[in-house]
């Protein structure tokens, strides 16, 4: 039984929640409900037989296209309507045409201090084929860009959730922190609601406390998941450039853990939130600029598009 076999083996059908959430300890807010069977890994995408890429958010498209929702002010939107001062798309980029530029300032509420892009939280028709299922083995790759303003706050920065589309999921599955002027991989358990955010400390060739925070050039990351809510099937790992701009490492090694969370006795399925989500104690106005999101079934599919050159 390979990994995505066994990680799905215990799917059921079940209603799951469309929601207006915040992350982390902020309070969440119901959106509205509807029914949904958690699909295995030839479910909803329905990928053609030519390509192994399955959906991109890489600022090539509208960003109505690519997203569901953005959470930030004036209100968090489905579709995607954010203030164009705070999130939008830029000229800068690593790749293609464009990237994401997300800014923050000072008080600006949405659910916790906050300026994301998310494909649920509150959903969109048609943008369910980008959730995360039980069972699904995923390569997740992207580009980060930190200006050399980017806050040093002794605190946390979040700037990547995978986290249930279902209100009151609590903190992420799997997260990224900008905070105390590292990176640093941290996710929450397979139980509803939990927020402990516990932290996995940098365990690979670049050993310490998570990572010195590159600044002032792009960063690349790859994320390898098995999602499953079961500790014994999901894994991830995470592979990246923080050391050397032209050569990739492993970041965090292979790591049998819950990637999703049960919700009323089965696997509520997961969604991608990017941006800036923050500790409202920060006063300094923070700008972080995203390119290249891409989600497929392989790493080399997944890596040509958001490496891809100018």
């Amino acid at each position: 039984m390979t990994l995505s076999e066994r990680a799905s083996s215990t799917l059921r059908p079940r209603c799951t929640g469309f929601a207006i959430a915040a992350v982390g300890q902020a309070l969440a807010v119901a959106f509205l409900l509807a029914c949904s069977t958690p699909a295995t890994e030839a479910g909803p995408e329905r990928v053609a037989k030519s390509t192994k890429v399955l959906w991109k958010a890489d600022a090539e498209s509208s960003l109505a296209s690519e997203w569901a929702s953005s959470s930030s002010v004036p209100v968090a939107a489905a579709p995607a309507r954010p203030d164009a001062s705070r999130i939008g798309r830029s000229r800068f980029r690593a790749q293609g045409r464009g990237s994401y530029r997300f800014e923050l300032r000072d008080g600006d509420e949405s659910y916790g201090e906050r300026a994301e892009l998310g494909q649920a939280m509150p959903a969109t028709a048609g943008h369910e084929r980008r959730w995360f299922r039980a069972g699904q083995e995923r390569w997740i790759a992207m580009q980060y860009y930190f200006p050399a303003a980017w806050p040093t706050d002794n605190t946390w920065q979040t700037v990547l959730q995978i986290k249930p589309v279902s209100a009151g999921g609590g903190g992420p599955s799997i997260g990224l922190d900008a905070g105390r002027n590292r990176l640093m991989f941290y996710g929450n358990s397979n139980t509803w609601g939990s927020t402990a955010g516990k932290v996995f400390f940098g365990a690979g060739p670049l050993p310490g406390r998570g990572y010195k925070l590159n600044r002032g050039r792009w960063i690349k990351l790859t994320w390898h998941i098995v999602f499953s809510a079961d500790p014994a099937a999901g894994m991830v790992e995470v592979f990246g450039n923080l050391a050397n701009s032209k050569r990739m490492r492993r970041l965090m090694p292979r790591r049998r853990m819950a990637t999703m969370k049960y919700h009323d006795g089965a696997m509520d399925p997961a969604h991608l939130r990017v941006g800036i989500y923050r500790d409202p104690a920060i006063k300094t106005t923070a700008r972080l600029n995203v390119d290249g999101i891409t989600v497929a079934k392989t790493r080399a599919a997944a890596e040509s598009n958001a490496y891809r050159s100018r």
